[in-house]
């Protein structure tokens, strides 16, 4: 080593000299830097999450308009001999949890018979989930082995007991002509068919005749 590099190296080793200088800066730049990747690996995760948790109340969903809205709704469930029925709406509202009753536009509500499927069809209803009734609010249509239609302010149609009933005054058509009365009592497939209170019946007589 030529002394001319002896001297220089001397010079640079001298307190103050260079390499002080740059271990000083280091001494602080170091810690600054480790900090700054710290707060990079603990912040970033936060900014650039694409999915977040929340707790929701149960409470405050109750309170809300409606606990459950369908369009094309479709219920099933079985008589109490066990024969299967379906009803569908174009619409179907539940109002709250606490009340099984579902709100129906459009409804048909098909069941299987011993001689063959019945059908009731009404523009709107409620259907009672836990007692498989529809009350409807006329005009209802139904059609099975004896076809026939009516029209009251109240009609219970019980899908496990497969009844149609009304107290109110209703009217009505049978395949034999058009009825009014203050009550009715009828199986969904027509075959029992009971009116109660000021009865008037109208017999058509062509239909009598084709019955027969």
């Amino acid at each position: 080593m030529t002394a001319a590099a002896l001297e220089t190296r001397r010079r640079a080793a001298l307190p103050g000299g260079r390499h002080d200088v740059v271990v000083a800066v280091l001494k602080v730049a170091l810690p600054l830097l480790a900090l700054g990747l710290l707060a990079t690996i603990v912040i970033w995760p936060l900014t650039s999450a694409r999915e977040f948790s929340f707790l929701l109340s149960k409470d405050k969903v109750a309170m809300a308009k409606d606990r459950l809205r369908l369009d094309n709704a479709i219920y099933r469930g079985a008589t109490a001999k066990g024969q299967p029925f379906v009803i569908r709406a174009g619409g179907a509202v539940q109002r709250s949890s606490a009340v099984p009753i579902v709100e129906m536009s459009n409804l048909a509500a098909t069941l299987q018979m011993d001689d063959g499927p019945a059908r009731v069809t009404a523009p709107t209803g409620r259907y009672d989930m836990d007692r498989d009734r529809l009350n409807i609010a006329g005009p209802v249509r139904v059609d099975g082995e004896a076809g026939y239609s009516l029209d009251s302010q109240d009609v219970t149609v019980s899908l496990i007991d497969r009844t149609v009933r009304t107290d109110l005054p209703v009217k009505g058509t049978i395949p034999l002509g058009s009825f009014r009365a203050d009550r009715l009592r009828a199986d969904i497939s027509g075959k029992q068919l009971v009116l109660e209170g000021r009865v008037h019946l109208r017999i058509n007589r062509r239909s009598a005749k084709a019955a027969r």
